[in-house]
């Protein structure tokens, strides 16, 4: 049933008695929903369904586990509750500026947003996965309300973050993960299921930014999510980041629970003991692995569970597969802004002495915010963090001068080398095609904003592109230029979503033979577009040249006789 009919039908039913705020309910394998109704950005109602259980709440003997299916329920599911996974959050903090945790453990809950209900309206699905470095975030970080002028099925979820969806204690006890599969569980609810709110379960699109970008290329990698999705597209987020898998996450584990006074003798006596404690004093043992700041931000992320569990979601080193060619063969889409390294840098912006501590301690802190401190032998730490701020501070300060630059440092290590290294060895390893774009069009708002505590440009922000297809706080739709940058993305998005190929033509995919020039579209606004090709960019061949253990240092960081 169409949405506009039902309520034109609603209202002429009721007029003569007081009105009632109309809630859609919908029949699913198991059980019948009772949902809401929202309304777009241009004032377009449309259905939505918020707080749908995708598996069984993970709490008392299912924390650590994997998730499970969730039962049949009696009577109506009120699918209008808005639920956040428990986290140590980055941008929520108290009033002595200490971080806060918050959310609840019961917290595997899908949201669904379309036009229509019922089988047969085979509209195409955008599934987005929230980012937030593994650590923090939900589903309800971006709103429906700017995608769903168009007709889409829109979809988000939350799953496990920090410690309690990726601690690891690198064994079959606790192999990690356990917030992919999340994932992957809310994946398969949601091709099982999308059908009966309207949905195309053959025409499924994942999106996501940072950590959510890195997620859905996870997805590509890992055999548990085939046939789940048709297409990808990653903002600011890849496997290979740095920041994305994790080091020595046994260790961690073993600290965590010797933090909050659990015994650390064997990885059955950890997890036994780490079920009985309560889940707000796990995730807020997280400060105790944070040494600047919010730095480093994903001190909890993935691992290898290939390399001790039977049953992984990730069988080998991301850099590896993509290597041997075992990616799913699918399209790709992968972005980047110009100042990608405003995340973590708005945090140094507002306060000199941030800057001045970065600048006096930088061999003691720089390691943290660039997320080599574990990836670097001890020895050769302090001569790499020289070379870094040689190459691009010569003998500069570190101030509000030279801002700008520590931004494209920390933007270049953490995201843009990286993700061109990931989107040349997929298209080579794919008959697929691989997409990319360089964004830099900075409107009259950006994300830094809320963290700096001012609205002066100092650059086109990480997620500074997200903002005009998913609605946040952020009034993004306020200038016409604003509107027309927001219609060219949710076009592209939406096009790349129904014909896995974006709708400018000029756009061009990323080449399959390695020594060929990079290709991306470059979008400095909403009439500027154009394709560049370059040698690399954020600076790879500098970054690569350093003895980080990582990617294609992968020899050095893998030895499998000692796991």
């Amino acid at each position: 049933m169409h949405l506009i009919c039902t309520v034109i039908i609603i209202v002429s039913l009721t007029s003569a008695l007081p009105a009632q705020p109309y809630q859609p309910t919908l029949t699913i394998p198991n059980g019948v929903l009772q949902g809401d109704i929202g309304i777009t950005v241009n004032m377009n109602p449309f259905y939505k369904f918020e707080g749908i259980p995708y598996a069984k709440p993970p709490v008392n003997d299912l924390r650590f586990e994997p998730p499970e299916d969730i039962e049949p329920w009696e009577g109506i599911w009120k699918a209008t509750t808005q639920t956040r996974c428990m986290q140590y959050d980055h941008y929520r903090q108290d009033s002595d500026d200490n971080y806060v945790v918050h959310g609840d453990e019961d917290c595997l809950y899908v949201n669904v947003y379309t036009h229509m209900l019922g089988e047969g309206a085979n509209m195409d699905v955008l599934v987005f996965i929230h980012g937030g470095a593994f650590m923090f975030g939900s589903g309800f970080s971006y709103g429906p309300e700017i995608i769903m002028d168009r007709k889409v099925v829109f979809v988000t979820f939350n799953y496990r973050l920090g410690p309690l969806g990726f601690l690891s204690t690198e064994d079959e006890e606790l192999p990690g993960n356990l917030g992919l599969r999340d994932q992957i569980k809310a994946l398969q609810w949601v091709k099982e299921n999308i059908q009966y709110f309207g949905g195309n379960p053959e025409s499924i699109t994942i999106f996501g930014l940072s950590a959510g970008g890195a997620s859905v290329h996870f997805h590509y990698l890992s055999p548990e999510s085939t046939g789940l999705f048709k297409a990808g597209i990653s903002q600011s987020g890849c496997m290979l980041n740095p920041w994305v898998l994790a080091e020595h996450s046994k260790q961690k584990t073993a600290r965590l629970a010797d933090l909050i006074g659990c015994p650390t003798g064997s990885s059955r006596e950890i997890v036994q003991c780490l079920k009985t404690k309560p889940a707000a004093e796990i995730v807020g043992a997280v400060k105790f692995f944070l040494n600047f700041l919010y730095n480093p931000f994903s001190p909890f992320g993935i691992v290898v569970d290939g390399y001790w569990s039977k049953n992984p979601v990730l069988p080998d080193h991301p850099y590896k597969l993509l290597l041997e060619g075992k990616v799913q063969d699918l399209p790709w889409l992968i972005s980047h802004t110009t100042a990608e390294g405003l995340y973590p840098a708005f945090d140094f912006y507002s306060n000199d002495q941030h800057l001045i501590d970065i600048d006096t301690k930088w061999n003691e802190i720089i390691p943290f915010v660039l997320h080599y401190n574990e990836s670097v032998e001890p020895r050769l730490k302090d001569d790499v963090s020289r070379q870094i701020r040689e190459h691009y501070l010569g003998e500069n300060r570190v101030t509000k001068d030279t801002y700008n630059t520590l931004v494209k440092l920390i933007g270049d290590r953490l995201f843009l080398s990286d993700i061109e290294t990931s989107a040349r060895l997929q298209s080579i390893a794919t008959e697929s095609d691989v997409f990319s774009y360089a964004y830099s069009y900075r409107g009259a708002v950006s994300k830094s904003n809320p963290r700096t505590g001012s609205n002066v440009d100092i650059g086109c922000s990480h997620g500074d592109d997200t903002i005009y297809i998913l609605k946040t706080d952020l009034d993004t739709l306020s200038t016409d230029q604003d509107k027309q940058m927001s219609q060219i993305f949710v076009d592209l998005i939406t096009s790349f979503m129904n014909k896995t190929v974006p709708n400018i033509t000029e756009w061009k995919p990323v080449s399959k033979t390695p020594e060929a020039e990079f290709a991306q579209l470059k979008i400095d606004g909403p009439t500027e577009t154009a394709m560049v090709y370059r040698t690399e960019i954020g600076e790879r061949s500098f970054w690569h040249s350093l003895p980080f253990r990582e990617n294609h240092f992968l020899d050095v960081i893998i030895d499998k006789d000692e796991l």
